[in-house]
């Protein structure tokens, strides 16, 4: 069913950038604003937006869609051309915009039909009005982030000396499906925790290592990510003070968010503790990532992106830092912007642990 508050807010996104039409071929995008999937990538499913000119659904009569969708239907066979249907729909005297998906053998020819006037990338409108969670989005990522931390608790059982990053890794994944869902992790022990994107090996978890535990898996559409960092048996000081200072950073960083502020000085709270230790090139990512229908949703928490934070956001805190042929520690949790400052979606505790003692 059409989703008529997003695409409303879609609506305003657009003439925001002076856009009065747009297309959106990706399935994704489709079941945020329509509610469901498309079936079957290689016949085109289309959705056409404009205030001035409607809504309209250009769909293959071959593909299976709900009835109910209080959107326009135009039908279209494998025997016709795709663009030329589309073209009859469009204002030839405006601008048309993309999404950042829309594959090239459906934009280009357009421009043989005199589709438009002109034609654009519009994913900031589309990522704009992503970023922020309307209530049901929100009781979804709250749902799949208490089910990580139910995971995660039952994760702090895996581990035992010589058991292998691959072995919890499969583990994780299994605990997932018990809670019938599909998850994953990225784990990592010792001198590869100083990887950020590691991949799981069969390396051996001996005492004094770190371990990092990053997952997450969607429910209902929506989806968690979170990232807890663990000592095995013992812990050195230098890993303590790491720890703490990754923490404090995180900490501050949460505290600190407000409606309003750039999503660069949300940034600069956590990247300024960690620099001012002495440690900022060892901070080698962005702190956070916006996230949704997508792990990553389009939109980063970072110094690059000046946009201000809004109310109903939702994104990773996620500092870290790396030192390579050591170890590396990060803390994630995922928040959700309020009128006032952030309620923070993970439960799962965050103070230094010792395991197998």
């Amino acid at each position: 069913m059409l989703q008529k508050h997003r695409i409303d807010g879609l609506l305003d996104q657009m003439e925001a950038i002076g856009l009065r039409q747009m297309v959106v071929r990706s399935p994704i995008l489709i079941r945020y604003l329509l509610d469901f999937t498309p079936w079957g990538a290689d016949r085109a499913t289309i959705l056409y937006i404009s205030r001035d000119n409607g809504i309209k659904l250009i769909v293959n009569e071959l593909t299976i869609f709900p009835k109910d969708l209080d959107v326009e239907l135009v039908l279209h066979g494998d025997q016709d051309d795709v663009c030329a249907v589309l073209a009859r729909h469009t204002l030839h005297d405006q601008p048309l915009g993309f999404d950042g998906e829309y594959p090239a053998r459906w934009l280009l020819p357009l421009r043989q039909y005199g589709a438009a006037s002109d034609y654009v990338l519009a994913d900031r409108a589309l990522n704009l009005q992503r970023a922020c969670k309307d209530p049901e989005e929100q009781a979804r990522l709250r749902a799949a982030s208490l089910l990580n931390d139910r995971v995660m608790a039952r994760v702090r059982t895996l581990f035992a000396d010589g058991v292998t990053e691959r072995q919890v890794a499969q583990r994780i994944t299994e605990l997932f499906k018990e809670e019938g869902v599909s998850g994953g992790a990225l784990v990592a022990f010792g001198e590869n925790t100083a990887h950020v994107h590691h991949r799981a090996s069969d390396r051996a978890l001996r005492p004094g290592d770190a371990i990092l535990i990053d997952m997450g898996a969607p429910l209902n559409g929506y989806h968690s990510d979170m990232t807890r960092t663990f000592f095995w048996k013992s812990v050195t000081p230098r890993q303590r003070e790491i720890y703490d200072l990754v923490l404090q950073a995180n900490l501050a960083a949460e505290a600190a968010i407000r409606p309003g502020m750039p999503c660069s000085a949300v940034d600069a709270v956590a990247r300024d503790r960690i620099t001012e230790a002495g440690f900022g090139p060892c901070f080698l990512h962005r702190l956070g990532h916006y996230i949704g229908l997508e792990g990553h949703d389009p939109g980063d928490i970072a110094w690059y992106n000046h946009d201000p934070v809004r109310p109903a956001m939702a994104f990773s805190c996620e500092p870290g830092v790396y030192l390579e042929g050591e170890f590396g520690v990060r803390i994630e949790d995922l928040v959700i912007v309020t009128p006032d400052g952030c309620e923070i979606l993970n439960h799962d505790p965050k103070a230094l642990e010792i395991l197998g003692l």
